[in-house]
């Protein structure tokens, strides 16, 4: 049996945002994986209620 509480909220801007995180992890992996990187890298998602609400993307180098 499936509830409310279960379900994916699954409206356009949701769908929309989902897809955005996913492409802001391919390319924080992507900078980070390059040859030289020295550093940190991280994506945070901010979910209310089942929905996204904003995406923040961090890239911190080393100086070295």
């Amino acid at each position: 049996m499936t509830t409310l509480m279960d379900t994916p909220v699954q409206t356009t801007a949701n769908r929309n945002r989902v897809a955005r995180a996913e492409a802001a992890l391919c390319e924080v992996l992507a900078e980070a994986t390059r040859r030289g990187f020295w550093g940190t890298a991280s994506i945070e998602v901010i979910v209310a209620d089942g929905a996204v609400q904003r995406i923040c993307r961090r890239l911190e180098r080393v100086e070295r």
